[in-house]
């Protein structure tokens, strides 16, 4: 009933149905809009010292984390669909350069060493680097198998690999005393970066998103074939507002601090 899922993605881009990469910029538009309404909250309370009594880092964790999880799912399975994979990550790196000398430069008190675009930009490297062994790899093992590291290594930076609660091993403390590894999920006690994804463990989840990507191909080809959502209104107006800004996503991740504090700043917070 389903076909290899290359060759799914050949008949998508054969047949030029968009519907599964219009469903994938809603997704991300949504993300967006979640990203700009707690960078908002954020700059409120921690730049601009506005008292929100529901708000602080720790009690909207989850909230954070679902956001980070969404680009960073989304970024893995968009991998399959990229024409120009090199030209992406170094857009992505360098719109991460411009990002640090920013911050550096205007709000030192917040840079960003090594935050989401270093690390989206440096997976794309990464998984080109590997893509011969990853790709041989059934997405059946692969899928379950990245989530499992992913949970391994989550807490790297801490100082300990675990899985959940049920059991925990320490590293050695060498480990974190290189200022140079911290792009890798060992960062120094020196260390600090506002926004912080290093390529441990978050690439693990990247790479779920490239697995995932092969079963949202099959899925595309035999489900959407049948109902063609583009023919649903709310569809279309979600992929007229939604889809549109996760298409602009990352212009719209570069420009959305700058403009957040720049209006706050105008409204005299």
């Amino acid at each position: 009933m389903f076909k290899d899922g290359e060759e799914v993605k050949d008949n998508l881009v054969k047949r030029q149905n968009k519907e599964r990469i219009m469903g994938m910029d809603i997704i991300r538009g949504l993300a967006l809009i979640n990203m700009i309404a707690y960078h908002l909250l954020y700059d409120l309370v921690y730049i601009f010292g506005v008292s929100i009594s529901w708000f602080s880092i720790r009690q909207c964790f989850v909230w954070q984390q679902a956001i980070c999880f969404t680009f960073i799912l989304v970024s893995g399975v968009s991998f399959k669909l990229s024409k120009n994979l090199r030209k992406r990550g170094l857009i992505i790196l360098l719109c991460a350069v411009i990002l640090t000398i920013s911050t550096y430069l205007v709000m030192p008190e917040q840079l960003i060493l090594f935050g989401i675009l270093h690390f989206l930009g440096s997976a794309v490297f990464l998984t080109i680097l590997v893509q011969p062994i990853i790709k041989r790899i059934p997405a059946a093992i692969g899928l379950p198998a990245a989530l499992f590291l992913f949970i391994l290594f989550r807490y790297i930076s801490s100082g300990y690999l675990s899985f959940f609660s049920l059991w925990q091993f320490p590293l050695s403390s060498g480990l974190y005393k290189t200022p140079f590894l911290f792009f890798l999920g060992l960062p120094n006690a020196a260390f600090s970066s506002a926004d912080y994804f290093p390529l441990l463990p978050w690439w693990f989840l990247y790479l779920g998103g490239y697995y995932l990507a092969e079963w949202l191909f099959k899925l595309d080809n035999f489900f959407l074939s049948k109902y063609p959502l583009s023919q649903v209104g709310i569809y279309r107006a979600l992929h007229n507002s939604l889809g549109f800004m996760g298409r602009k996503s990352l212009i719209i991740y570069m420009f959305h601090q700058p403009i957040i504090y720049g209006a706050l700043v105008l409204m005299k917070f």
